[in-house]
């Protein structure tokens, strides 16, 4: 509807199709108000004895050359990401209608025009209540994968960046939750995507990524980053700690345009390098492992730790990641 008229077909694909600026933010002061945040929580989960939570350690700001004074996208990136995103995520026997549905409900949610900031529309603001968290779920999805692509592919240039569900990915090899069958995890956070950066002939890199979105405002973006920060600290390829991640929250205002906020842990790990023996046929079928849970901290002073609650995806288990997460990409393309 254009106030009390109904937009023409032509008009919204017009829209979809129009581009415009997106803001990033991405700072010292943004980490500082996560760090705040997370250091309350952790007070507050002190006083009443719950456990302490484990965050992506060395978050910092984005590097400026790679979300230079924003990116520009078009509605349609935005959605076509979250379909393709979403088309794995388990919600019924319909799924492939489910996640179709879940993307075209977003059509005439977001307006913008070349040299403006993208925004809500009057379409999207005026979603009942109901609705408003679970539009700013969905749209916290596609903008903060949107943008991951954009970033990643600045810092990797002539790469191919592909996206999975995480938790797709992860149950080729893993018991996610108690209803999967083998030994449980029993571990509620994880990220919920990766992002792997590939070229032909050369070992792929693999980003956990954990996106949140809000109504709210840029104290509630500082909060959900700080929960971020735990779900992608979940996931470890290779290394203790050393697992490259980005965290996003998505803050959607009624009134104004709507802001990317992000942080990135840089780290050595997510390389999926193995002997050339061990390289799969990615076109064939996966096989399904069984990875016992848990992270294996380093040594200390000779002893062994007992292994923190999470995913460890270690090197002699990097050639069926690869097969796994090229297998979950497929599939999530083929249903949108």
């Amino acid at each position: 509807m254009e106030g009390s008229e109904p937009k023409g077909v032509r008009e919204v694909l017009q829209q979809l199709a129009q581009s415009s600026n997106v803001a990033v933010h991405s700072s010292d002061k943004l980490l500082g108000e996560v760090e705040a945040v997370a250091a309350k929580d952790d007070e507050e989960r002190e006083q009443n004895e719950l456990d302490v939570l484990r965050r992506k350690p060395g978050l910092r700001p984005v590097p400026s050359r790679e979300i230079g004074a924003g990116v520009q996208l078009t509605p349609w990136d935005v959605l076509h990401t979250l379909g393709r995103a979403t088309a794995l995520a388990r919600r019924g026997a319909g799924r492939g209608l489910t996640e179709h549905w879940g993307c075209l409900k977003c059509s005439q949610a977001l307006e913008g025009t070349l040299g403006t900031f993208m925004a809500l529309s009057a379409e999207g603001r005026d979603t009942a209540d109901y609705y408003k968290a679970l539009q700013s779920d969905e749209l916290g999805v596609g903008f903060a994968l949107a943008v991951a692509k954009q970033v990643l592919a600045r810092r990797f240039p002539d790469h191919s960046v592909s996206i999975a569900p995480a938790d797709a990915a992860l149950r080729a090899g893993f018991a996610v939750t108690g209803r999967d069958s083998g030994v449980s995890v029993g571990y509620r956070y994880r990220p919920q995507y990766f992002a792997e950066v590939w070229k032909p002939g050369r070992p792929s890199r693999v980003f956990p990524i954990a996106c949140k979105g809000n109504h709210s405002g840029a104290s509630a973006s500082h909060t959900q980053l700080a929960s971020a920060a735990v779900h992608a600290d979940a996931v470890h390829i290779g290394d203790w700690t050393d697992t490259p991640a980005l965290i996003f929250s998505t803050e959607l205002p009624v009134d104004g345009p709507m802001t990317v906020h992000v942080l990135h842990a840089p780290g050595n790990g997510g390389k999926l390098t193995h002997p050339a023996g061990e390289a799969r046929d990615l076109d064939s079928e996966l096989d399904q492992d069984n990875i016992f849970p848990g992270i294996l901290p380093p040594a200390q002073e000779g002893r062994t730790p007992e292994p923190v609650p999470g995913f460890h995806i270690e090197a002699d288990h990097f050639a069926w990641f690869q097969h796994a997460l090229a297998r979950t990409g497929v599939v999530s393309r083929l249903m949108v």
